[in-house]
């Protein structure tokens, strides 16, 4: 993906005149990822998902070396301080993973922004040098 993205932006980049239109419509989409940025709530960084575990007691069923152990819901992240894990509760394990979803939304439209916002330097820069050169061009002697 991140490989068609460079084509696309190059592609971009020479095809394109900047043109005060083409900016105002970068812009368009640039504030659209943005709302849509904004409308998410409830975001959680992390892997959720269930793992297993033994408990400990011979007398378990889990105890078996066949058993694959007690299913646990977690939720696995790293913040600055290292790697963190959280059993998550039965009654929380829908919200849990819709905001786990959530942040994987955010963090794509926050590569979809990167992007734009590239295109739209270029494009300013382009507008730039070509509105200068036309404004010296008019002037004649500059």
């Amino acid at each position: 993906m991140l490989a068609s993205s460079v084509h696309h932006i190059i592609y971009f980049i020479v095809q394109m005149k900047a043109t005060p239109t083409d900016i105002k419509e970068l812009l368009g989409r640039v504030c659209s990822i943005v709302e849509g940025m904004l409308a998410l709530s409830g975001l959680v960084r992390g892997s959720f998902g269930t793992t297993y575990r033994r408990c400990g007691k011979s007398t378990c069923w889990c105890a078996e070396i066949k058993k694959r152990g007690h299913p646990c819901t977690r939720l696995v992240w790293v913040d600055e301080t290292g790697a963190k894990t959280r059993s998550v509760r039965e009654e929380d394990r829908q919200t849990v993973a819709n905001a786990v979803e959530q942040y994987r939304e955010f963090k794509q439209m926050r590569r979809q922004l990167g992007v734009e916002e590239t295109k739209l330097e270029e494009l300013l820069n382009n507008f730039e040098r070509e509105t200068t050169k036309n404004s010296r061009s008019k002037l004649g002697y500059l």
